[in-house]
């Protein structure tokens, strides 16, 4: 059968870490038989924290992400090398920032949950912007006057005028359809502005070699 045929690890570039890359392979091959679907998830703005919160959410299943080639080799690259029937199909779909979750929870709660889950975050450098957002001359009561350097290294033209911070010219903080350079996301941290959306989407599902593309 399908499941007891060995793949060679030469598919995967020899180097220090190969036993490691064998036990990654094990692991996904043992989530495989002891779950009910497989689902590949694709995101946006990934943080560590957000990560935290997708694993405690589904401590019951099993999610492997980061060394995409390895998984692959674990599902299989070819019809003639898959683990099980149709996990080729799951293979292709695993590229860029994606993952895989190995889950035996109802389809629906899965679809649910993932459409549902979204976490507004601080923008990172290379984020385009959704809204545009222009910080109008005037007082900047949010900010103490030591701030001033701060502000000023990061391209405000701010002032000290009546014991108060001012800026002195609007300040265009990030265009609609630009991507946000790594003052303009200082800038947005400093206003307390999330203008991020961290969210999770599901591309395809695989349940007992059958395989449904979502994307």
């Amino acid at each position: 059968s399908k499941r007891d045929r060995t793949v060679s690890l030469t598919q995967v570039k020899k180097r220090e870490g190969s036993t490691q890359k064998a036990a990654l392979i094990d692991r996904v091959r043992e989530a495989v038989d002891a779950y009910d679907s497989i689902y590949i998830f694709t995101y946006q703005g990934l943080r560590s924290t957000h990560l935290q919160d997708v694993r405690v959410e589904w401590r019951d299943s099993r999610i492997f992400m980061g060394k995409n080639k390895v998984i692959q080799i674990a599902l299989g690259t070819s019809e003639a090398e898959e683990y099980q029937d149709n996990l080729v199909q799951v293979s292709k779909m695993l590229k860029g920032n994606a993952g895989l979750l190995v889950t035996s929870r109802p389809h629906e709660e899965v679809m649910r949950w993932f459409e549902e889950f979204s976490v507004e975050d601080y923008a990172k450098q290379g984020h385009v912007a959704e809204h545009d957002f222009v910080l109008e001359r005037g007082p900047l009561t949010q900010f103490p006057n030591s701030m001033m350097a701060v502000l000023r290294k990061l391209g405000l033209s701010v002032e000290i005028n009546r014991a108060k911070l001012h800026l002195m010219d609007d300040f265009v903080v990030c265009q609609r359809g630009e991507p946000i350079t790594a003052e303009q996301a200082k800038v947005l941290v400093h206003l307390e502005q999330k203008i991020a959306k961290f969210s999770v989407d599901i591309t395809c599902r695989w349940t007992d070699g059958t395989f449904e593309d979502f994307s």
